[in-house]
């Protein structure tokens, strides 16, 4: 039985391509696959997932998903998401 890609890589291609988004609209309405992404990445790290209707709320989401993969201390979070913002000029 095949079970996916590990979940940290999926999270990178996500926030990847986030970021992109982000970058060119923060606050486009997420697409309805963009959303269903963040739901199963959410799921397989065990978190509930987040409404998120527009690009930046997706880049939140994942972010709180990274932290939840990676065991990061909030603090840690909280700087992740300065410099992601500050990566797309918000």
């Amino acid at each position: 039985m095949v079970s996916g890609p590990d979940p940290r890589a999926a999270l990178r291609g996500f926030m990847a391509l986030l970021l992109d988004m982000v970058r060119v609209d923060p606050d486009r309405r997420a697409s309805a696959e963009m959303q269903k992404w963040h739901r199963e990445l959410a799921a397989s790290a065990g978190v509930l997932p987040e409404s998120a209707l527009t690009n930046r709320e997706l880049l939140d989401g994942a972010l709180r998903i990274s932290r939840a993969l990676h065991g990061a201390a909030p603090e840690q979070h909280d700087a992740l998401r300065r410099s992601a913002t500050m990566a797309v000029g918000g």
